[in-house]
Protein backbone atom coordinates (compact mmCIF):
# COMPACT_ATOMS: atom_id res chain seq x y z
CA UNK A 1 0.00 0.00 0.00
CA UNK A 2 0.97 3.40 -1.25
CA UNK A 3 0.00 6.95 0.24
CA UNK A 4 0.78 9.83 -1.43
CA UNK A 5 0.63 12.94 0.22
CA UNK A 6 0.79 16.62 -0.88
CA UNK A 7 3.85 19.17 0.39
CA UNK A 8 2.87 23.40 0.92
CA UNK A 9 3.52 26.34 -0.13
CA UNK A 10 3.65 29.37 1.87
CA UNK A 11 2.04 32.66 0.26
CA UNK A 12 2.78 34.80 3.30
CA UNK A 13 2.14 34.27 7.26
CA UNK A 14 5.97 32.45 8.24
CA UNK A 15 5.79 31.97 12.11
CA UNK A 16 2.30 33.70 12.35
CA UNK A 17 0.63 30.15 12.83
CA UNK A 18 2.10 29.91 16.54
CA UNK A 19 2.23 33.89 17.16
CA UNK A 20 -1.69 33.93 16.69
CA UNK A 21 -2.41 35.45 13.38
CA UNK A 22 -2.79 34.28 9.95
CA UNK A 23 -1.48 32.76 7.14
CA UNK A 24 -1.94 32.05 3.37
CA UNK A 25 -0.55 28.48 1.97
CA UNK A 26 -1.15 26.25 -0.81
CA UNK A 27 -0.85 22.65 -1.27
CA UNK A 28 1.61 21.98 -3.61
CA UNK A 29 1.49 18.40 -6.03
CA UNK A 30 5.04 17.43 -5.34
CA UNK A 31 3.81 14.53 -2.99
CA UNK A 32 5.91 12.54 -0.70
CA UNK A 33 5.20 8.64 -1.46
CA UNK A 34 5.58 6.31 1.74
CA UNK A 35 4.63 2.52 0.98
CA UNK A 36 4.73 -0.06 3.73
CA UNK A 37 6.70 -3.25 3.60
CA UNK A 38 6.69 -6.30 5.25
CA UNK A 39 9.07 -5.73 8.82
CA UNK A 40 12.77 -4.76 8.42
CA UNK A 41 12.17 -4.11 4.37
CA UNK A 42 13.74 -1.34 3.05
CA UNK A 43 16.36 1.28 3.12
CA UNK A 44 14.70 4.66 3.21
CA UNK A 45 17.68 6.24 4.90
CA UNK A 46 19.09 6.92 8.60
CA UNK A 47 17.20 9.91 8.98
CA UNK A 48 13.46 8.67 7.35
CA UNK A 49 14.12 5.33 9.54
CA UNK A 50 14.76 7.28 12.50
CA UNK A 51 11.57 9.79 11.91
CA UNK A 52 9.39 6.63 10.68
CA UNK A 53 10.14 4.68 14.57
CA UNK A 54 9.31 7.63 16.06
CA UNK A 55 6.00 8.00 14.69
CA UNK A 56 5.33 4.20 15.24
CA UNK A 57 6.08 5.16 19.00
CA UNK A 58 3.62 7.41 19.05
CA UNK A 59 0.54 5.42 17.14
CA UNK A 60 2.14 2.75 19.91
CA UNK A 61 1.06 5.22 22.77
CA UNK A 62 -1.99 6.31 21.59
CA UNK A 63 -3.26 3.18 20.38
CA UNK A 64 -1.25 0.85 23.23
CA UNK A 65 -4.07 -2.27 23.03
CA UNK A 66 -2.14 -2.63 19.47
CA UNK A 67 0.51 -5.08 19.76
CA UNK A 68 2.36 -5.30 16.27
CA UNK A 69 5.66 -4.89 14.48
CA UNK A 70 6.40 -1.88 12.79
CA UNK A 71 6.88 -2.42 8.83
CA UNK A 72 9.24 -1.04 7.27
CA UNK A 73 9.14 1.47 4.58
CA UNK A 74 10.17 2.83 1.13
CA UNK A 75 9.64 6.63 0.78
CA UNK A 76 10.16 8.61 -2.38
CA UNK A 77 10.13 12.39 -2.08
CA UNK A 78 9.08 14.91 -5.12
CA UNK A 79 10.19 18.26 -3.11
CA UNK A 80 13.60 18.74 -2.12
CA UNK A 81 14.37 18.41 1.09
CA UNK A 82 14.44 21.22 3.86
CA UNK A 83 13.38 23.21 1.03
CA UNK A 84 10.91 25.25 2.97
CA UNK A 85 8.27 23.09 1.34
CA UNK A 86 7.52 21.22 4.30
CA UNK A 87 8.58 18.09 2.79
CA UNK A 88 9.32 17.13 6.86
CA UNK A 89 5.51 17.27 7.59
CA UNK A 90 4.79 15.72 4.23
CA UNK A 91 6.38 12.66 5.79
CA UNK A 92 5.13 12.74 9.39
CA UNK A 93 1.47 13.18 7.89
CA UNK A 94 1.95 10.05 5.24
CA UNK A 95 3.63 7.91 7.92
CA UNK A 96 0.82 8.49 10.01
CA UNK A 97 -1.43 7.66 7.21
CA UNK A 98 0.52 4.72 5.85
CA UNK A 99 0.88 2.89 9.76
CA UNK A 100 -2.33 3.75 10.52
CA UNK A 101 -3.56 2.14 7.51
CA UNK A 102 -1.30 -0.93 7.96
CA UNK A 103 -3.10 -1.30 11.29
CA UNK A 104 -6.90 -1.47 9.59
CA UNK A 105 -7.09 2.20 10.28
CA UNK A 106 -8.45 4.83 8.73
CA UNK A 107 -7.99 8.46 10.39
CA UNK A 108 -10.02 11.04 9.62
CA UNK A 109 -8.79 14.52 8.62
CA UNK A 110 -9.16 16.25 12.07
CA UNK A 111 -7.79 13.26 13.98
CA UNK A 112 -4.25 13.04 11.25
CA UNK A 113 -4.27 17.13 12.05
CA UNK A 114 -4.07 16.51 15.51
CA UNK A 115 -1.56 13.51 15.90
CA UNK A 116 0.69 15.33 12.88
CA UNK A 117 1.22 18.62 15.08
CA UNK A 118 1.74 17.34 18.32
CA UNK A 119 4.18 15.25 17.23
CA UNK A 120 6.12 17.85 15.43
CA UNK A 121 5.20 20.34 17.94
CA UNK A 122 6.56 18.50 20.67
CA UNK A 123 10.09 18.36 18.66
CA UNK A 124 10.04 21.56 16.94
CA UNK A 125 7.56 23.66 18.94
CA UNK A 126 6.14 25.21 15.46
CA UNK A 127 2.97 26.14 14.27
CA UNK A 128 0.12 23.87 12.48
CA UNK A 129 0.20 25.90 9.00
CA UNK A 130 1.76 23.18 7.32
CA UNK A 131 0.08 20.23 8.28
CA UNK A 132 -3.46 22.04 8.17
CA UNK A 133 -2.67 23.10 4.55
CA UNK A 134 -0.89 19.56 3.77
CA UNK A 135 -4.32 17.99 4.65
CA UNK A 136 -6.77 20.14 3.36
CA UNK A 137 -5.71 20.78 0.26
CA UNK A 138 -6.14 23.80 -2.04
CA UNK A 139 -5.55 26.91 -0.57
CA UNK A 140 -5.50 27.75 3.13
CA UNK A 141 -5.74 30.65 5.36
CA UNK A 142 -5.33 29.61 9.39
CA UNK A 143 -5.26 31.73 12.26
CA UNK A 144 -2.62 30.13 14.23
CA UNK A 145 -2.43 28.95 18.01
CA UNK A 146 0.66 28.00 20.22
CA UNK A 147 0.25 24.95 21.39
CA UNK A 148 -2.75 23.66 18.87
CA UNK A 149 -3.63 23.09 15.74
CA UNK A 150 -4.78 26.53 14.10
CA UNK A 151 -7.85 27.39 13.13
CA UNK A 152 -8.73 26.89 9.87
CA UNK A 153 -10.73 30.46 8.88
CA UNK A 154 -10.75 30.05 4.52
CA UNK A 155 -10.20 27.05 2.13
CA UNK A 156 -10.68 27.42 -1.01
CA UNK A 157 -9.29 25.67 -4.89
CA UNK A 158 -6.66 27.38 -6.51
CA UNK A 159 -6.98 28.81 -9.46
CA UNK A 160 -6.84 26.29 -11.93
CA UNK A 161 -4.69 28.35 -14.45
CA UNK A 162 -2.55 29.41 -11.84
CA UNK A 163 1.45 27.22 -11.48
CA UNK A 164 3.72 27.04 -8.41
CA UNK A 165 7.14 27.78 -9.52
CA UNK A 166 9.21 26.10 -6.94
CA UNK A 167 12.92 27.90 -7.17
CA UNK A 168 15.36 25.74 -5.39
CA UNK A 169 18.47 26.93 -4.04
CA UNK A 170 20.08 24.58 -3.03
CA UNK A 171 21.46 25.98 -0.13
CA UNK A 172 20.82 25.09 3.54
CA UNK A 173 18.54 25.94 5.90
CA UNK A 174 17.95 26.01 9.89
CA UNK A 175 14.19 25.78 10.87
CA UNK A 176 14.66 24.97 14.54
CA UNK A 177 17.30 27.24 14.94
CA UNK A 178 15.32 30.40 13.69
CA UNK A 179 12.24 29.62 15.45
CA UNK A 180 14.42 29.46 18.75
CA UNK A 181 15.32 32.82 17.66
CA UNK A 182 12.24 34.00 17.75
CA UNK A 183 10.99 32.24 20.69
CA UNK A 184 12.89 34.23 22.53
CA UNK A 185 12.05 37.59 20.38
CA UNK A 186 8.55 36.66 21.80
CA UNK A 187 9.54 36.06 25.15
CA UNK A 188 11.29 39.29 25.31
CA UNK A 189 8.64 41.43 24.04
CA UNK A 190 11.07 42.45 21.36
CA UNK A 191 9.08 45.34 19.11
CA UNK A 192 10.85 43.91 16.17
CA UNK A 193 9.04 41.17 16.25
CA UNK A 194 5.56 43.71 16.50
CA UNK A 195 6.71 45.04 13.22
CA UNK A 196 7.13 41.83 11.28
CA UNK A 197 3.76 40.58 12.97
CA UNK A 198 1.74 43.67 12.10
CA UNK A 199 3.41 43.74 8.28
CA UNK A 200 3.10 39.80 7.91
CA UNK A 201 -0.55 39.28 9.04
CA UNK A 202 -1.43 42.18 6.58
CA UNK A 203 0.13 40.26 3.98
CA UNK A 204 -1.47 37.42 4.55
CA UNK A 205 -5.26 39.05 4.61
CA UNK A 206 -3.81 40.76 1.02
CA UNK A 207 -2.69 37.09 -0.40
CA UNK A 208 -5.70 35.75 0.42
CA UNK A 209 -7.79 38.20 -1.15
CA UNK A 210 -5.50 37.65 -4.31
CA UNK A 211 -6.57 33.80 -4.19
CA UNK A 212 -10.72 34.43 -3.59
CA UNK A 213 -10.45 36.92 -6.58
CA UNK A 214 -7.91 35.27 -8.62
CA UNK A 215 -6.19 38.43 -8.93
CA UNK A 216 -2.76 37.40 -10.11
CA UNK A 217 -0.87 40.71 -9.77
CA UNK A 218 -2.52 41.32 -6.75
CA UNK A 219 -0.93 38.07 -5.78
CA UNK A 220 2.63 38.82 -6.79
CA UNK A 221 2.06 42.42 -4.48
CA UNK A 222 1.47 40.43 -1.51
CA UNK A 223 4.09 37.69 -1.44
CA UNK A 224 6.74 40.67 -2.72
CA UNK A 225 5.62 42.36 0.58
CA UNK A 226 5.90 39.42 2.07
CA UNK A 227 9.23 38.69 1.51
CA UNK A 228 10.30 42.41 2.16
CA UNK A 229 8.94 42.15 5.77
CA UNK A 230 10.86 38.30 6.32
CA UNK A 231 14.09 39.79 4.79
CA UNK A 232 14.09 43.32 5.87
CA UNK A 233 12.52 42.93 10.26
CA UNK A 234 13.17 38.84 10.69
CA UNK A 235 16.20 38.87 8.31
CA UNK A 236 15.26 35.12 7.27
CA UNK A 237 17.09 35.84 3.56
CA UNK A 238 21.12 35.38 2.26
CA UNK A 239 22.84 37.02 -0.62
CA UNK A 240 22.17 34.24 -2.48
CA UNK A 241 18.68 34.03 -2.31
CA UNK A 242 18.36 37.92 -2.99
CA UNK A 243 20.56 37.37 -6.42
CA UNK A 244 18.33 34.62 -7.08
CA UNK A 245 15.26 36.80 -6.72
CA UNK A 246 16.48 39.70 -9.00
CA UNK A 247 17.64 36.93 -11.64
CA UNK A 248 13.80 35.72 -11.42
CA UNK A 249 12.85 39.46 -11.70
CA UNK A 250 14.79 40.45 -14.11
CA UNK A 251 14.45 37.33 -17.16
CA UNK A 252 10.95 36.35 -16.91
CA UNK A 253 9.47 38.85 -15.01
CA UNK A 254 8.47 36.57 -11.58
CA UNK A 255 7.94 37.88 -8.22
CA UNK A 256 9.03 35.28 -5.92
CA UNK A 257 9.44 35.02 -2.07
CA UNK A 258 10.74 32.79 0.63
CA UNK A 259 8.46 29.73 1.72
CA UNK A 260 9.34 28.65 5.49
CA UNK A 261 12.16 29.78 7.32
CA UNK A 262 15.69 29.25 7.86
CA UNK A 263 17.71 32.04 5.96
CA UNK A 264 17.84 28.87 2.51
CA UNK A 265 15.96 26.44 0.70
CA UNK A 266 13.49 27.15 -2.15
CA UNK A 267 11.62 30.35 -3.07
CA UNK A 268 8.29 30.40 -4.69
CA UNK A 269 6.47 32.23 -7.38
CA UNK A 270 3.44 32.31 -8.85
CA UNK A 271 2.47 32.09 -13.01
CA UNK A 272 -0.16 31.63 -15.36
CA UNK A 273 -0.14 28.21 -16.64
CA UNK A 274 0.04 28.89 -20.34
CA UNK A 275 3.58 30.12 -19.19
CA UNK A 276 4.87 28.00 -17.38
CA UNK A 277 7.15 25.98 -18.75
CA UNK A 278 8.84 29.00 -20.89
CA UNK A 279 9.21 30.80 -17.46
CA UNK A 280 11.00 27.69 -16.19
CA UNK A 281 13.11 26.91 -19.39
CA UNK A 282 14.36 30.26 -19.45
CA UNK A 283 14.68 30.76 -15.52
CA UNK A 284 16.65 27.57 -15.37
CA UNK A 285 18.98 28.74 -18.14
CA UNK A 286 19.81 31.50 -16.58
CA UNK A 287 20.36 30.68 -13.06
CA UNK A 288 22.45 27.88 -13.75
CA UNK A 289 24.97 30.27 -15.37
CA UNK A 290 26.05 31.02 -11.36
CA UNK A 291 24.23 28.35 -9.46
CA UNK A 292 24.61 25.53 -10.92
CA UNK A 293 22.79 23.32 -8.63
CA UNK A 294 19.84 25.81 -8.13
CA UNK A 295 16.45 23.73 -9.93
CA UNK A 296 13.26 25.50 -10.74
CA UNK A 297 10.14 23.22 -10.27
CA UNK A 298 6.86 23.33 -11.16
CA UNK A 299 4.17 22.37 -9.20
CA UNK A 300 0.23 22.33 -9.87
CA UNK A 301 -1.91 23.02 -6.91
CA UNK A 302 -3.54 19.89 -5.01
CA UNK A 303 -7.39 19.97 -5.06
CA UNK A 304 -9.19 20.42 -1.99
CA UNK A 305 -9.71 17.40 -0.05
CA UNK A 306 -12.53 17.79 2.10
CA UNK A 307 -10.94 16.57 4.91
CA UNK A 308 -10.79 19.60 7.47
CA UNK A 309 -13.62 22.04 7.78
CA UNK A 310 -13.42 25.77 7.97
CA UNK A 311 -14.35 27.17 11.22
CA UNK A 312 -15.13 30.83 12.51
CA UNK A 313 -11.82 32.68 13.20
CA UNK A 314 -11.96 34.02 16.79
CA UNK A 315 -10.35 37.58 17.55
CA UNK A 316 -6.98 38.06 18.52
CA UNK A 317 -4.77 41.25 20.16
CA UNK A 318 -1.97 42.05 18.16
CA UNK A 319 0.90 40.76 20.47
CA UNK A 320 4.90 40.20 21.15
Amino acid sequence: MTTRTNTRACLAGEDLDWLGYRSVCVAADLPTRVRALPAGAGEPGEEAEAEATAVWNAIRRRLPHIDAERPGVAIDASAPLASGLSSSSSLIIGLFRTFARHLGLELDGATLLQWAYDHEYAIYHGGGMDQTSIIAGGATLTEGRDGSVPVLTGCVPFPEDWTIVVVDSATPKCTSRHLADVRRQHAQGDPTLRRYIAAADNCAEKAWSAVVSADLTLLGEAMTEAHTAMRDIQHMSSEVLEDMRRTARRTVGLPVKITGAGGGGSMIGVCRSGDAAETRRVLSRRLHEDYPHARVLLADAAPLTGDLRAARPQPQELSA
